[in-house]
């Protein structure tokens, strides 16, 4: 086997070990949007709850709210009682 073979044979074998260990970076990607989504549709249920007096946006916002909050969970990790990394991490997104 000559030397190029022998490279690619083992440049395939690393693809194959990081499949394997399922190594996706855009499903985090992916979750970011999604939140900085769910961020700008609770400042839209606030404003339009605001604007038009009627109590469902704001239904709305606490629903929206409570989903990015468990969505949140899976991107920060090991958040200590009163630690201001929720809040930031909320706010960097």
């Amino acid at each position: 086997m000559d030397i190029e073979n022998q490279k690619i044979d083992e440049f395939i074998k690393k693809v194959q070990q990081n499949k394997d260990n399922q190594l996706d970076l855009s499903s985090d990607e992916d979750l970011s949007i999604a939140i900085m989504n769910l961020v700008s549709i609770e400042e839209h249920f606030f404003f339009t709850g605001a604007k038009t007096g009627k109590p469902e946006y704001f239904d709305l916002l606490q629903e929206a709210r409570k989903m990015r909050g468990e969505l949140l969970k899976k991107l920060v990790k090991d958040v200590e009682p009163g630690s201001e990394r929720w809040c930031i991490s909320k706010h960097l997104l």
